[in-house]
């Protein structure tokens, strides 16, 4: 890791139990002021985490200045958190070596292998830009092929010449793919205008109304589609195809948002060496002090010292050390931190994050597996060099929810990636290969089950109507009015804390900003990143001082 890096660009240490330092502010010929320096941790170095401290940084940047210039909008100190001793969160790779070609003068070379968070697509603005902006190098998908298998042979493959694919889908699913294209266009411009939006949101179902994704994240997939006249036969031969691999789903267990997203694939493309170096350009770009391999164990609340001040917190590792901040931004699932959180926190939404398996085999696919003499779709079996590079099963007597080449070897062997709900057994691997160099396993929590999220019905803004009996004076109905008008507020209340109990809440307590409150709603890299730019505003407003406390729901 490039740990030193980091730390040559971090930001001065915080000294632990020591008061907030200050510091100068005026020009030269101004009377200097003494202004308090904010501090941030960030626990969590995933995407979400990353990007908090990378934006956070260019937020508050003076206009035109460049980045990592000393003189910030307001003087902030940040500091990064991870137990784990790398950055990037579950976007990981392994390395491993592709053998010399002494034949064509190659000679040998390492290569990242995905395990998790593999691709971006072009409309990932923040990713996108991140990578233009770090130099990274980018590997484009666009002709890796795909196929659709179905447990018992491949109901349809793409073909290298791109307008023989499409006549291949008209004659199978008619003009449903391009029904589905509109949906999906309307979908991805509302999702896509908060790249265009200045506001920021402290509540995922303000998010989501304002920019028109609710009611998508609020109905089952199956049922979404139905009543959007897509064939069935479409949505299980694609878009449930779509939903296996990227989130373990089947249409009847994911909101449409979800489903919708997972069918956005075009230009897909990833980073040489891994993305997760997109995350490390964040990171080294924010100035932030980075401590990685360090477990937090609790994150205690302190009261404030005098009267009009905001309230701090005092962050203790693994180990005993303890720091305070006066923010604090959780960027990890909070289900997975263990962490005690000496805070009052309000109900968040119960999130089930899906196990998956994925299976990393080096040698040679048995394409045997897939033909067979009387295969409907070829007579003779092909060679391994004809393949799909993607093969994505149906919800059917498949025996794995995809296999994907992830690379292909100078002495003729592919490194494979096979996603399965379960451990696969030896049986399969040696059905599936005709022989193995090495078999790598990983079992993680990877993404949330996104259920659907019951939506808020609205209070009717028509005023009460107000209703006098015989002999009342004008001071009862006037009695009544208020009466009628608080009972309207106090439902409004109502309503607006059910919302935020079944949407989740960005900033949870003051100063307490949860990054991952995003995933029920959309889980992705790129969505991370969102949600980490706007609590980086929400700090923003907060340390620069155009958004009081005050001025936070309460709950």
């Amino acid at each position: 890791m490039r740990i030193g890096y980091f730390s040559k660009v971090g930001a001065a240490v915080t000294a632990f139990f020591t008061p907030s330092t200050f510091q100068l502010s005026g020009g030269p010929d101004t009377a200097k002021e003494l202004v308090l320096t904010k501090s941030v941790a960030i626990i969590g170095a995933g995407a979400g985490g990353s990007s908090t401290a990378f934006y956070l940084q260019k937020l508050l940047q003076p206009p035109g200045e460049p980045l990592h210039k000393h003189q910030l909008l307001h003087p902030t100190t940040i500091t990064i958190f991870d137990q784990s001793d790398k950055i990037g969160g579950r976007c990981q790779v392994f390395f491993t070596t592709n053998p010399a070609d002494p034949e064509n003068s190659k000679p040998e070379q390492e290569l990242a292998i995905e395990v998790g968070a593999s691709i971006f697509v072009k409309v990932n603005h923040h990713l996108a830009d991140s990578t233009k902006e770090f130099g990274l190098k980018v590997k484009k998908l666009d002709d890796e092929l795909l196929a659709i298998w179905d447990g018992d042979k491949f109901l349809f493959t793409e073909s290298s010449w791109k307008f023989w694919s499409i006549l291949k889908g008209l004659a199978r699913w008619g003009l449903t793919p391009i029904k589905l294209n509109r949906l999906l266009k309307t979908t991805l411009d509302n999702l896509l205008s908060f790249y265009t939006s200045p506001e920021s949101y402290t509540s995922i179902h303000e998010f989501s109304t304002a920019h028109n994704i609710h009611t998508e994240a609020s109905m089952l997939t199956n049922e979404y589609l139905e009543s959007h006249g897509i064939s069935k036969q479409y949505a299980q031969e694609v878009v449930e195809v779509a939903t296996r691999v990227n989130y373990g789903s089947n249409l009847d267990d994911i909101h449409a948002l979800g489903a919708l997203v997972t069918m956005a694939a075009n230009d897909a493309q990833q980073i040489e060496g891994g993305n997760f170096q997109i995350f490390e350009g964040m990171v080294a770009k924010s100035g932030a002090e980075v401590r990685l391999g360090t477990k937090i164990a609790r994150v205690r609340r302190l009261e404030p010292r005098y009267e009009g001040e905001e309230p701090q917190f005092e962050v203790t590792t693994s180990t005993g050390q303890k720091q305070i901040f006066d923010y604090i931004v959780l960027a990890a699932p909070i289900e997975s931190t263990n962490i005690h959180f000496d805070i009052s926190l309000p109900p968040q939404p119960k999130v089930d994050y899906r196990t998956i398996h994925a299976t990393f085999v080096r040698g040679h696919v048995n394409p045997s597996y897939f033909y067979t003499s009387t295969s409907p779709a070829r007579s003779s079996t092909p060679s391994t060099k004809d393949f799909p590079t993607h093969i994505l099963s149906t919800n059917s007597r498949a025996e794995f929810t995809s296999l994907s080449i992830q690379a292909r070897l100078s002495n003729g062997e592919t490194i494979t990636k096979i996603f399965s709900p379960e451990v696969l057994s030896k049986d399969l691997l040696d059905r599936l290969y005709s022989n193995r160099t090495w078999v790598k396993h990983k079992e993680w929590k990877a993404y949330p089950k996104l259920r659907p999220i019951s939506l808020v019905e609205e209070e009717d803004s028509a005023e009460p109507e107000v209703v006098v009996g015989e002999g009342e004076s004008a001071s009862s109905e006037q009695k009544q009015a208020v009466f009628e008008k608080h009972a309207r507020k106090q439902h409004e209340q109502d309503a607006q804390k059910k919302a935020v109990e079944a949407w989740g809440q960005v900033e949870v307590v003051p100063g307490v900003f949860y990054v991952n409150s995003f995933e029920p709603l959309i889980s992705t890299m790129e969505t991370e990143t969102i949600s980490g730019k706007n609590i980086a505003r929400l700090l923003r407003d907060r340390i620069v001082g155009q958004c009081p406390v005050e001025k936070i729901v309460k709950r």
